[in-house]
Parts: structure tokens; sequence; C-alpha cells
């Protein structure tokens, strides 16, 4: 997300940097990179295949996901040739580019963890005041992306490869802002915009949910609830949405920090370990979300366990649980028109509503015959 000035931050020619540490930097990110993308990816299949996940709150999953992997594509491997060749090879186009997308990445994670708190906060306060649809919830990613892009545009003016003076020569892609009052406006817009107002804002959002959840008011005076009315679903989705907004926060704190301070600093010189630590942290929010759902939403386990056949499903349709002539399987399948014989004759249903009848002129089949004693794979 930020940038060093390379002709005087010898960042990544230190002496006292060893192949020891190249070697633990480079196996701690490649397990990084494969967590990333297994994870993230598993999560865009699980949405797409189940219709139990397409929710409008799994839509803004699914953002978080395509942004944390464009982090594992245009930020690690970049990074990690920089920390293997201690010098840029891609030419000073692709370090602008790079460079953009590691601003935009994190931004549209911001503001998408942004529209989630929103989204929660009127489906579970105001439910009929403000309805979160897919339409709306689509916009607004779409707008979350559009104002990080905008966010992160600077960056093409600011950010270049340079040649060092240490070794002369060498080719390097600034990682921090060269230090001038730019710079230091720079920075610090980048600090309030992504990272310290959303905060505050998220926070206010989510105490106030919480505090709406777990407490109620009775003549002027506040008790700890003993009936909670909001579904035990949405109360797991928000612990799980709170503890994703933490952990985001934390890992990029350090990185949003050193930013900041080697702008407004006199310092030309930053312990390349402390940086590449920073960094690495940064890198394991894109890794942990998966995590955290596969921890806390069931229907996330669910989906993956089909995804890999490991369920009573046995890698059928995703959409099979829902059996009406709406669905699309019900549709494909032609469900609703079977043929029943009633032992007197041949009786065809003349609507699907009344295939599903099962007291239809006195017939009391079922649409389809079920074995006595329905074996382990039987999906009811």
């Amino acid at each position: 997300m930020a940038t060093m000035n390379s002709t005087d931050v010898h960042d990544w020619q230190d002496p006292y940097r060893t192949s020891t540490n190249v070697i633990l930097e480079m196996l701690t990110l490649c397990i990084m990179w494969i967590g990333c993308v297994f994870g993230n990816t598993l999560v865009c299949v699980v949405v797409y295949r189940s219709r139990r996940m397409q929710s409008t709150t799994n839509y803004f999953v699914v953002s978080l996901a395509w942004a944390d992997l464009l982090v594992a594509f245009f930020c690690m491997p970049f990074i990690a040739s920089r920390v293997v060749t201690e010098e840029w090879i891609f030419g000073d186009f692709m370090c602008k580019i790079v460079r953009f997308l590691q601003i935009l990445a994190p931004g549209s994670t911001v503001y998408v963890l942004l529209a989630i708190a929103f989204d929660r906060f009127y489906t579970i306060i105001y439910p009929l005041s403000f309805k979160v649809t897919r339409g709306k919830a689509k916009q607004m990613i779409a707008g979350s992306w559009l104002f990080a892009a905008i966010i992160a545009s600077p960056s093409f003016y600011l950010y270049g490869a340079v040649t060092s003076d240490y070794p002369p020569g060498t080719i390097l892609c600034n990682t921090y802002i060269p230090r001038s009052v730019g710079a230091i406006i720079y920075s610090v817009f980048i600090f309030l915009i992504i990272f310290l107002v959303p905060v505050v804002i998220i926070l206010v959002v989510y105490i106030r949910i919480f505090k709406y959840i777990w407490t109620v008011g009775v003549g002027g005076r506040t008790f700890q609830r003993t009936m909670n009315t909001v579904p035990r679903t949405k109360v797991k989705t928000i612990k799980m949405l709170s503890i994703v907004n933490i952990f985001y926060f934390l890992s990029w704190a350090p990185f949003i920090f050193v930013q900041l301070w080697f702008a407004c600093s006199h310092s030309t010189y930053i312990n390349p370990t402390v940086y590449v630590a920073v960094t690495w942290v940064s890198f394991a929010s894109s890794v942990s979300n998966p995590i955290i759902y596969s921890c806390y939403n069931a229907n996330f386990r669910r989906g993956c366990k089909e995804v890999f056949c490991m369920s009573n499903m046995r890698c059928y349709r995703s959409n099979t649980y829902a059996i009406t002539t709406a669905s699309r399987f019900g549709k494909k399948n032609h469900i609703g028109v079977v043929d029943m014989s009633n032992g007197n004759g041949h009786y065809r249903a003349s609507t699907p509503t009344k295939t599903f009848d099962r007291d239809s002129k006195g017939d009391k089949k079922m649409a389809w015959p079920l074995a006595a004693r329905p074996g382990p794979d039987t999906y009811l």
C-alpha cells in the first residue's frame, strides 16, 4: 500500500540480511499464498454452487474473497521476487500497476466491510424501514470498488521504478512514498480514509447492534435480555463478521502506521526485517477469512463437504435440496408432473400443485416412493 524512497532507503540491500532470513520469509509467504488462494477460491465456489449461501451478506463475502485473491496474485508474488532478487525486474509501468492494485485491494475490503456493517445494522435493528436487496448489494459492492480505485489512482503519479545508488545501478520499485509534502498529505489521507474513519464507524455500528441484541429497555431502564428475539443464525453471523473486522484491522494496522511514520519522520532507514514482518502480518488477513467462515458458518461447512463429495448428497446438484416447481432443478427435471396409479386406473396430475397434494382425490400415496428403511445416503 505504501512506498519507500529507493535512493535513500536501502531496505533490501541490508548487509545483515542472511539467506536463512530469506528462506524463512519465502517459506512463510508460500504457505500463506496457498492458504489464501485455496481458501478464497473455495469461498467463491461454495457460494456459487449452494443456493442456501446466496444471500446479500454472502455477496459481500464473495467480494472480500476477490479482494484477497487480488492480494494473492498481485501483491505476494511481486514482493517475493523483490525479497529474493533484491531488485525490481518488471519495469516502471508494472511497478505503478502493482502499487495501484496493492492499494485497491485493502481499500475495497474496508468499504465492503463498511457496507456489511450497515447491512447488518438495518437487518437487525430496522428490518422494516430499509432492506438491502441483492441488487442494492451489488451496487454497494461496485461503489466500494470504484471509490477504492479513485483513492488508489494517485499511485500512478507517486510510484515508479527508480535507479538506486546502493548498489549503483540497481532498479527498485518504491515501497514507501518519497518524502515530500505531497507524500505526507497522501499518507495521512490514506490513514484517515482507509483506516481510522472506517474503524470508528464500524465500531459504532457493531456496538449498536450488540446492545440491541443483548439488552432491552423497559420503562426507561435497561435490562439484560432473557429471551432473545433475534434469530440465533443472525447472532452467529454478527459474531463472525465482528471477528472478521477485528482481525482485518489489527493485521493491517502495523503496516499503515509504518507507512505514516515513514512519511512524517526524518528517518531514512527502515529495518528490512521489520518491514517484511509487518507486510506478512497484513497478508495474514487474506488467509484468515475462510478459516473464520468455516468456524462460525454451518452452511459454509456443509457447502465445503458437498464440493468435496464428503456429504450425504454425494456430489448431487447443489440446489436439489429445494425441490419446488420454481427452482431451476424442478424446471429442468419436470418436477411436479408424475404418473401415479391409485389401484383403479391411471391418473395423471393435471397441475404441479396437485402432484404434491397427497390427499388429492383421496389418494394417500406420495409423489415418489421411498424405501421403508432409508439408508444413510437418503437426503430428506
